[in-house]
Parts: structure tokens; sequence; C-alpha cells
């Protein structure tokens, strides 16, 4: 782990120690320890499949696992809680040290030494040099985990922060110093030594968005704001949902376009891990796939996945001129990997509080702006497509034992006292459950409030769920 990450990591742990002391202080009652898994419907536990029923349906062909993660990143590597988890449960694997590849974003507006897109915050522009939005390229890191009872998993890992750093960096951390007090921990994320990545000329394992002579100079300022409001605001608003209002804005083309370029480069990487284009064939011709994608999101990430399905057919608008054949290419990753995707866990899902940004409405008629604004698919349009996908390519695969159970199925996990989680409704045509856990130690008054959104993949109830024979998944526990 980077200086910079360890830094952030152990400040917010004092913290979040800090504020627990204090508010325990003031309780003489307490209810301590995990409560189980409790389950919220629309549908049954019962209804759905899991990854340990995929792995053992797979036999010895690998299960790819999506991995997206959710709001407040502070660099790659998310995933690997997740992997130590799965390894730990099946007992015949063992994560590995880091990555077997990674690839970026390279074509359209991503083209590496593209000069920046004209995209402004008050009056700034948010990237100021070809090297700077090089260092905001999202990418994905293929890990293979290897198994000695069964065929490998591979868990590509797409990362989406480095498209916010540069906005948060400059334009969030530096005015929250100024007003509420420093975060040293975020402050120390933002200016660390900046790092090619010798692997992919031209771009960054690490690049620093502030000097570290502005950071220590930030982080020499006062604290005003109350220990816990500020905490609370540091972590779940300037780092965190600012995420979230970026990918629903004027923003959100940059985060479509590079997932899409993703799940091209996801669709490429085999379980040998050699890269190929022999999906391509494999999209038009479903009885010749043996493929199968689990989707594991976090927060914003849930979002973001279903984003790249192109029901519109609507480009970014700055994208390339001859970038057709990319656009094509990407449509058709996008359709191939949730085409053979018949599961989806969401954990700390935020979709129904995103979709208030995109309210549906009438086209024609009526009021006086009733058909004058363009509005972008909702969620439930982009999920009706993903159903759609999923009875084609049932339809045109050849039958068999390890055929994906449907309707597609989401499994929506989470915590109660979470403060940006929400429960997922019913959508016609998909199976959807949503289950409720504690991620950290509970009481009656308190909890975490970052435990409560980031530890569902170390939470062994949950993990249990996703990777455990049915029996142990029947009613609430």
């Amino acid at each position: 782990m980077p200086p910079a990450e360890a830094l952030y990591y152990s400040t917010q742990m004092i913290r979040h120690w800090a504020l627990t002391r204090a508010l325990l202080g003031v309780l003489w009652i307490s209810r301590l320890g995990y409560a189980g898994v409790t389950e919220g419907g629309p549908q049954k536990l019962s209804d759905v499949s899991s990854i340990g029923e995929s792995l053992r349906n797979a036999g010895q062909r690998a299960i790819h696992i999506l991995y997206v993660h959710g709001i407040g990143a502070t660099g790659a590597g998310d995933s690997k809680r997740f992997q130590r988890s799965v390894c730990a449960f099946l007992k015949d694997c063992s994560p590995p040290a880091g990555p077997d590849s990674r690839d970026y974003a390279d074509t359209g507006l991503f083209t590496n030494g593209a000069q920046p897109p004209n995209a402004r915050y008050l009056g700034q522009q948010i990237w100021r040099s070809a090297e700077e939005f090089s260092a905001a390229a999202p990418f994905v890191d293929h890990y293979l985990l290897k198994r000695s009872k069964g065929g490998p998993i591979v868990v590509d890992e797409i990362n989406w922060w480095p498209l916010v750093f540069a906005l948060k960096c400059r334009a969030m951390l530096p005015g929250e110093a100024r007003l509420a007090g420093p975060n040293a921990g975020l402050l120390g994320v933002c200016s660390q030594k900046t790092e090619p990545d010798s692997a992919s000329p031209g771009r960054f394992r690490s690049y620093a968005w502030i000097s570290s002579a502005e950071a220590k100079k930030l982080t020499a300022m006062p604290s005003r704001a109350a220990l816990v409001n500020h905490d609370l605001k540091d972590a779940l608003l300037d780092w965190g949902f600012s995420d979230a209002l970026m990918a629903v804005g004027s923003m959100h083309d940059f985060f479509r376009e590079g997932m899409r370029q993703l799940f091209v480069k996801a669709a490429r990487f085999k379980a040998d891990g050699s890269k190929t284009d022999e999906w391509q064939a494999e999209a038009l011709d479903p009885k010749t796939t043996d493929r199968e994608f689990i989707v594991v999101s976090h927060s914003l990430g849930s979002y973001l996945v279903f984003s790249t399905l192109n029901v519109d057919g609507a480009n970014v608008a700055d994208a390339a001129p001859d970038s057709s054949i990319d656009q094509g290419r990407e449509d058709l990753a996008a359709r191939y990997i949730l085409g053979r995707t018949s599961l989806v866990y969401f954990f700390a899902n935020q979709v129904p509080l995103l979709e208030l940004a995109n309210v549906e409405r009438a086209r024609g008629g009526g009021a006086a702006l009733g058909g004058a604004l363009q509005q972008a698919p909702s969620m439930a349009n982009r999920i009706n497509a993903w159903k759609q996908l999923r009875q084609d390519v049932i339809q045109k695969s050849a039958p068999g034992p390890a055929t994906p159970r449907q309707p597609p199925q989401v499994i929506a996990w989470s915590d109660p006292s979470d403060l940006l989680s929400w429960h997922v409704p019913s959508i016609d045509g998909i199976i959807i459950v949503n289950l409720y856990v504690r991620n950290a130690w509970w009481h009656w008054l308190f909890e975490s409030p970052g435990a409560a959104h980031d530890n569902y993949a170390v939470n062994h109830d949950v993990i249990h769920v996703m990777l455990g024979p049915p029996a142990t998944r029947d009613g609430e526990r």
C-alpha cells in the first residue's frame, strides 16, 4: 500500500475509534455483534442462485467476476478484501499479491497523449494538460485466482476513481480545509508522489494533483468544525458522495465512455492471462461461448455498470470523429458481458437516490417544457435491456446443465445504519432480493458510518450467502 494511502487509512481508523469511544461513553446499555441476514423482499433469497452455485456448475471452467468499486476510493485494489474473503471461504485458492496485468481506457476520448476535454468547474479548467488527463484515465486490473478444486476465478477490478481526483483534490479539499479544517490523510492522497507506469508509457501509477508544499500548508490550518461533523462531511460528502454528483451530472459521459472501454478490456482478458478478440465471434454466435460473468458492484459502481448499455444510440460528445468503430466494439462488449451475466450483487446500493436526477417524463405535448428537453434513458430501461440480452443469449445458446438461471437476478446488500444505501424496488421481469446485514459492531445509538458503508466484502454473513450452499440461505437467519 502506498504511504499516502496508509496514512489515510491510519488516520481514518484513529478518527473512527475516537468517535466510537466518545459516543459509547454516554451509553449504559448496548447491543454488540452481528445480527445475521434479514430478507427485505420483494422476492425471496431462496429464489436466486449464488456465486457458489456458479462455481460448482462451472466445474473446471473459469468464472469471471466484474468488480466495480464505489464512492470514496483512494486508489486501486478495492477488490482485494473480497478476494481474500472468497479464498478464505473456498479454502482452495490464495489471492495473488497483485494483478496479472492492467489495461487503461485508451481510445477516442482517452487516447494516450490526447489533449484534455474542455471541461470546467466554476470557470476553471479541470484537467490542465495532456499529462493530467492521461493520469485521469480509468483502468481495469485483471486478477487470476487459481483454485486446486475447480476452475479459476477471474476478477476484473474496474477503477474509475482517477476521473474524480482532479476536482476533489483541487476544488473540494482546499476549500474544506479553510472552512471546517484539514484532513491530513486525504491531502496526503492528493499530494502523493507522481509515479509513471513503467508497463504503460504515458500512464501513471499515482499522481500529485496538488503539491506537497500546498498539502503541508493546508494541513497546518486550524480545525474549526466539531469533530463528528467534520469527519462525516470529509468522508461521506467531500470525498464520497461528490463522486455520485459528478457521475450523474454533466461529467456522466466521461464515466460512461471509460466504463465502456474497460468492458472491452474485460471481454478480451481470458482465464489463462492472454488477451484476444475471440469474444467478438462469441458475441455474434452465443453457441460457441462457455464464459459466465457475475457483477459485484459497490454503491455508485452499480449505477455505472448499467450505464454502459447503449439503449439510445448516443455517443460521448467529446469522442474522436473517427471513433465509430470503437463505439461499435464498446456496444458489443457491453452486450456481450451483460448478456452473459445472470447474477448481480449490489453492495450499498444507491440507484434509487441517483435516479432522482433522471425522472421519466412524457416527451411530447403538455406543459411548455414537456417535450423540449432531451432525457437520458432511465435505469429501469437499462435493466430491462439487460433482461432482454439475457433472454436472447439463453435462447440462442445450446441447452446444458450449466445454463444460467433466468430471469436475471439482483441481490442488493444494505446495512440499515449505512447513511448512503437504499432499498431496491421491484422491477418487472427481474428477481430482486434486498438483504440487510450489520457491517460493524452495533450499538442502539451508533454504528461507524465508514464501516457500515464499506465492510460488505469482509462480512462473514455476506460472504456465506454469496458462496455457500442453497440450504444455508433459506429465510431469515
